[in-house]
Parts: C-alpha cells; structure tokens; sequence
C-alpha cells in the first residue's frame, strides 16, 4: 500500500506506517494549501476586533523588547564588556523571538483541537493540519520580530551580515521540535485538560530560564563550568547560540550542534505524528 492510498483509507494505520517518515512528508504536502489557508487565519485572528490591526504585531515586540532592556541593564546591569545598551536589547530581543517561536507555538498547540470541536466530527478534515497552521502563525510573528532585529544591527552595529540569510535554516530544527511537541500537546490535552497548564509553567518558565537568551554562555561556563549541561542538552540553547551567530556577528552557525539538533527534532516530529495520529480516533469521543 503506497502512503497515498493508506492516508486515504478509513482504516486505522499501523504504527510502522505512521513512523515512515515518506507517509509524513507526503501528508503534508498533500495538505500544505489548507496548511497555509489556516495559518493566515489564526494569525490575522490574533488582531481581529483591535483599531490597529496587524501593527500589533510590530508594537507588541518593541513594547517587550523596551521592557526587558530596563530590567537587565538598568536594574540588573545584565551588560558585559563594551557592548553598548541599544546592542544588548538587540542581542537579547534576538534570543526572545527565537525561542518565542517555540514557546508560542507550543503552548498555543495546546488548544488548537479543543477550540476546534466542529472539525472533529468531520471525517474528511485532517485534523493534523491545525497545529501545523498554529506553528505557521507562530512563524510569520516570529519573521517581523527578526525583520526588526535584522534592522537593529543596521542602526546599531553599523552592519548588515550576509550570515543572515542563513536564519531559515538555522530555525529549522526548531521548526521541526516545535512541530513534533505540538502534535503530542495538541492531542495530549483533549484528553487531560490539565496538560495545558502544565506546557505553561515547563516551557514559559524552566525552558525560558534554562537557555541562553537574557544570560550569556560565556559567562555562565566562566562562573559555573559545572553547569555546562545546561548547554550541552538543550537544543533550544545551541539554535538561540546560532540565531545569534548568524543575524548579529556575521559568523557561521555550529554545524555540528545543527546537525543534532536537527536528528532530534525530525525524531520528535516523527513521533509527533505518529502519536498525534494514532490517538485522533479517540477525540470525538471526549469531546
């Protein structure tokens, strides 16, 4: 049975199928117009009934971004070295939107099938398509919050780094994380509702503070070298580390901490789906 056929039948797939990462990729592709239709609509959704629309999406980041440069460099002189105040909130608005595309997208996910109980009930829908859309919306926010990081270089750096282009493909492993836990969270929380609050507290809060994005490596491994793990297994840690290498100081990204990166998320992304498939014959029964 070729991938096609066994997405289009009413039977049950097999594990083994939904762990080929082929039955994946085509059921994706097959879905990538719904895909797209989706995403722009939870975007524009975030703004919809506001006077100013989609410029919330350029306001609301500017207003974090004055925030937290208060607090770490006036109040916690979270600075080091000769870097001016206007680079750090550049250098810390780089880490925030990174990994506040994980974070969006992930806690998000959570609901995307609850708020959605109308789609449930329709056999044909693919409901795998809806955390895909919910991590599209996440990233077209995520694209102007680096759009303006790329323009705070320009003005405050005094440089525009060809590195940058490579950006999309240094967000690919989290592309692909985020994907692979929102499908587990998505389908996790039909079920125990209490999931939710629970990816608020792990991934607004533990995550947050464990990767590098208000708080420098060097800095850290100088201080504490005993807390190099913080580091070494957290690859939010190495793609945030590679955002930066590439938008702020023209260097090329680590290739090698890419590369795992990237194995885990395709693996948590297989298991994602596998998961998030396997366990959608049950939603209609809980909802």
């Amino acid at each position: 049975m070729t991938p096609e056929v066994a997405l289009r039948t009413s039977q049950p797939l097999t594990v083994s199928s939904l762990l080929n990462p082929v039955v994946m990729w085509s059921d994706l592709w097959r879905h990538r117009d719904l895909s797209r239709q989706f995403a722009v609509r939870y975007f524009l959704t975030r703004f919809r009934g506001t006077y100013l629309g989609v410029l919330w999406a350029l306001i609301f980041p500017l207003l974090m971004l004055l925030v937290y440069t208060f607090i770490f460099t006036y109040i916690f002189s979270a600075r080091s070295g000769n870097e001016t105040r206007p680079q750090y909130a550049v250098w810390l608005f780089c880490g925030m939107a990174v990994f506040g595309l994980f974070s969006a997208s992930v806690m998000r996910a959570c609901g995307v099938v609850l708020e959605n109980p109308q789609y449930v009930t329709k056999v044909v829908f693919p409901l795998q398509i809806l955390p895909v859309a919910n991590l599209g919306a996440s990233l077209m926010y995520t694209a102007i919050e680096l759009v303006l990081v790329t323009v705070g270089v320009a003005i405050f750096h005094s440089t525009l780094n060809a590195s940058a282009l490579l950006t999309p493909v240094v967000l690919l492993p989290l592309l692909a994380m985020s994907l692979g836990v929102s499908w587990f969270l998505a389908s996790l929380t039909v079920f125990v509702r209490d999931v939710s609050n629970v990816a608020v507290i792990v991934v607004s809060q533990f995550l947050f503070f464990l990767t590098p994005i208000f708080w420098k490596k060097e800095e850290l491994l100088g201080k504490m070298p005993q807390l190099s793990w913080l580091i070494d297994f957290n690859p939010l840690a190495v793609i945030v580390e590679n955002a930066r290498r590439c938008i702020l100081w023209g260097q090329m990204p680590d290739w090698r901490g890419w590369a795992i990166g990237m194995a885990i998320g395709l693996i948590t992304m297989q298991l994602g789906y596998a998961w998030f498939m396997k366990s959608k014959r049950g939603f209609a029964d809980v909802l």
